[in-house]
């Protein structure tokens, strides 16, 4: 399933938005499309600068402990990447005025383009999507509300389920997801070279061994002739000829259904990991500067020490908070 990959969900959907019209919003009258730019604009993003940091608000995706990475795009027309590519001699022998326009590609109405990169429960992925935008939905429903309110048919979202249902109708499939948390080569089982080779293998033998015999009963081995089709054997070039091709199509399909298995997920890549070691990164980083000028004596104790405040196994806390960039430590200034 192209969509999951490495125990995670990469979601894409394209939300058709209905731009006709004036519309009223906060006292303001504008197209939908520029309202819905405007929240965009006015919705937090992580604390991930300083200058966020000041802001102080935070993504309200922050409060979904499975979301990775999300991102919206508005899409009000697909850009013109140039004409179609063509052979140039084949232009020039035809003649082709390569000013002619070909036709180009529209849309009727702008679309919001949605991607999200989320942790699955089940590596099977059992429930998902739905059962993650419901939870999403619980989490931050006016917001999502505030996006959506001008797509088509949005007014038939009353809830958890109906909002899931929505967002499903709009999806499409992802071809190329995205993960970076692999810091080490995988362990991924091989297509058996021979298991690859043992159909068309067989096949080609057959021909071989065929054509052999012709050759061999052109040059006055007549023993060899049933091999080349005659005494008997007229069936063994056609069976050859049909293994050949079958063991082709089947290794065709198996090495097609091989690259579509799951990427193996990187241990310790869910969000809740991630964040846990983010926090014991710059936790023990603290913590070894200040063993710099201590006594080594005293290193195990405070090392024991380091180790009960932390709870490195215990991925509830203290832990780093999602949607920042460090975290609060001992010590650290308000």
């Amino acid at each position: 399933m192209a969509n999951i990959d490495v125990s995670s969900y990469f979601f894409t959907a394209a939300v058709p938005v209905c731009n006709e019209g004036i519309v009223e919003h906060d006292g303001m009258k504008s197209s939908p499309i520029h309202v819905i730019r405007e929240v965009f604009e006015t919705l937090p993003t992580a604390l991930q600068s300083h200058a966020t940091e000041e802001i102080g608000l935070n993504s309200p995706f922050s409060r979904n402990l499975r979301t990775h990475f999300t991102r919206f795009v508005i899409l009000d027309q697909p850009y013109f990447n140039g004409r179609d590519h063509s052979n140039a001699l084949v232009n020039a022998v035809a003649g082709t005025n390569l000013l002619d326009p070909q036709p180009v590609d529209q849309i009727s109405c702008p679309y919001i383009f949605w991607t999200i990169d989320f942790d699955l429960p089940d590596p099977a992925g059992t429930g998902e999507p739905r059962r993650y935008f419901e939870e999403l939905w619980g989490q931050m429903e006016p917001e999502l509300r505030s996006i959506f309110q001008y797509c088509y048919a949005f007014d038939a979202v009353t809830d958890a389920a109906s909002f899931a249902t929505y967002i499903l109708r709009c999806q499409i499939e992802t071809t190329m997801p995205f993960h970076d948390y692999w810091y080490v080569p995988p362990k991924l089982s091989s297509i058996s070279i021979a298991g690859l080779a043992l159909i068309p293998g067989i096949g080609a033998l057959m021909l071989l061994a065929s054509l052999l015999a012709c050759i061999l009963r052109w040059t006055g081995w007549q023993w060899a002739a049933g091999f080349a089709g005659w005494s008997g054997w007229g069936w063994m070039p056609w069976v050859g000829l049909a293994l050949l091709i079958l063991g082709l199509v089947v290794d065709y399909y198996w090495i097609l259904w091989k690259g579509r298995q799951p990427y193996p997920a990187a241990p310790g890549s869910d969000l809740r990991n991630v964040l846990k070691g983010l926090y014991l990164q710059q936790a023990f980083t603290r913590f070894a500067m200040e063993q710099q000028r201590r006594d080594p004596d005293q290193w195990g104790a405070a090392f024991r020490q380091f180790l009960t405040a932390t709870r490195p196994a215990d991925l509830d806390g203290p832990t780093q908070p999602p949607g920042v960039i460090r975290s609060k430590l001992s010590g650290d200034a308000a």
